[in-house]
């Protein structure tokens, strides 16, 4: 997988984001479709992510945070804590600063430069000096997550000692807090853990050890055994409505009582094989027998991907369903691991990638700035009442074919 970063000025950043390269014989970096040569970060989408990065900086708190509601999930609502309301956010400021990124805006220089300095120095801040553990108001491991992937990319382009410093003992707090199973969970050092917040750390470890920060290979195996352990792989289970979910991931495999499959932990689950090396079945194969590790039979990639093309409409159809907290959760993983399966099948990959943007450019929102009169815009969700959250990751999925954050890339 090439890791290398692909750092633009801002003025050539925005020039990729349309069909002048492609037209002109240059790099593809929006992605354009063999066929028709169409790209896939259409004119429509350029002006959504123009907006939409314009709106994200209108909101930046003087501090460099973003604000948003912390608070944690309960079933499929979200609870906001006592003095959670619309605070300094640091999973929601680590988004941001990933989707900057994922726009080629670097720190330190271009329009954005010293935002993106003022953020990392937010999240760099937010490192508890005794742990480790990256928290503020109430946030948990998701949030540590986000935020040890967002200095990781950050490091990656400035070398800054200060990001690095912090960045390792981010990871080293997060290699003490795996538990038994092999994953994690909403808060450090419990017994049990679930998919997603794993996925978080998988990903979140990857992008340190890209950098050169050392992550022990036990970690990631045995988060790998837990994550192959939580995959559906026989006919017996049944949906909602009565369909298999063949393909599916648990969302906790070693506790029954609250256990579910859904189209975000099967995008959580081929994330995490992707993330730790394995891109296809064979790969899976070899790993499970490496490590005497009892699934028989193995995953599938393909029945994976019909499983999320299967219930992707499903959440996106139901009432509220694309404004919720887990469509934009599931959406970011799924993209994650429908460009890596892009490499191989172009075709499925545009054709996901066309859906989805669809769908996000008829969900967003518009605002007119009152300094700039300006138009912006922001994609709302039921999580947070400035819109930071659901703008940040629609920001991140919409800016997938331009390849600029190196963990994002094949």
């Amino acid at each position: 997988m090439s890791r290398a970063a692909l750092w633009l000025p801002p003025l050539l950043a925005l020039a990729a984001l349309g069909v002048l390269l492609g037209a002109t014989g240059g790099p593809d970096l929006a992605g354009a479709d063999n066929a028709d040569r169409e790209p896939l970060v259409n004119e429509q989408a350029q002006v959504a992510i123009a907006r939409g990065t314009a709106f994200l900086m209108s909101i930046q708190r003087s501090d460099g945070a973003w604000s948003s509601n912390s608070g944690k999930k309960v079933n499929e609502t979200y609870r906001v804590f006592t003095d959670g309301t619309d605070v300094p956010h640091v999973g929601v400021t680590s988004l941001a600063v990933l989707a900057l990124l994922a726009g080629g805006h670097g720190p330190g220089r271009g329009p954005h430069g010293q935002a993106l300095d003022r953020a990392v120095d937010f999240i760099c801040d937010q490192v508890q000096p005794s742990s480790g553990y990256i928290a503020s108001h109430g946030t948990r491991m998701y949030s540590h997550a986000f935020a040890t992937l967002a200095l990781a990319e950050v490091y990656g382009v400035s070398r800054r000692d200060k990001v690095r410093d912090k960045l390792q003992e981010a990871v080293e707090f997060t290699v003490k807090s795996q538990n038994e199973t092999g994953g994690w969970r909403y808060v450090p050092f419990t017994n049990d853990s679930d998919m997603s917040v794993t996925v978080c750390q998988v990903v979140a470890l990857r992008a340190a050890r890209n950098v050169g920060i050392k992550v022990p290979r036990k970690t990631i195996d045995r988060a790998l055994r837990y994550v192959i352990e939580s995959a559906i792989t026989t006919t017996g289970s049944r949906g909602r409505d009565g369909q298999s979910e063949l393909g599916a991931f648990w969302y906790q495999p070693h506790d029954q009582r609250f256990n579910r499959p859904s189209f975000a932990l099967c995008a959580a689950g081929l994330t995490t094989l992707f993330q730790a090396g394995l891109y296809d079945d064979e790969s899976v194969q070899r790993h499970i027998e490496a490590h005497g590790i009892d699934k028989v039979p193995p995953p599938n990639i393909q029945r994976s991907v019909r499983y999320m093309e299967r219930e992707y409409d499903e959440i996106h159809d139901r009432p509220g369903g694309p404004y919720h907290y887990f469509y934009y959760y599931g959406n970011y993983y799924a993209a994650q691991a429908m460009y890596q399966i892009g490499g191989k099948d172009p075709a499925l990959w545009a054709a996901w990638y066309r859906k989805v943007r669809d769908h996000l450019l008829a969900m967003r929102r518009e605002r007119i700035d009152k300094d700039t009169g300006r138009p912006h815009n922001y994609w709302p969700s039921n999580v947070d009442s400035n819109h930071a959250y659901g703008t940040a990751c629609a920001l991140l999925i919409l800016q997938f074919p331009l390849d600029h954050l190196p963990i994002h890339q094949r």
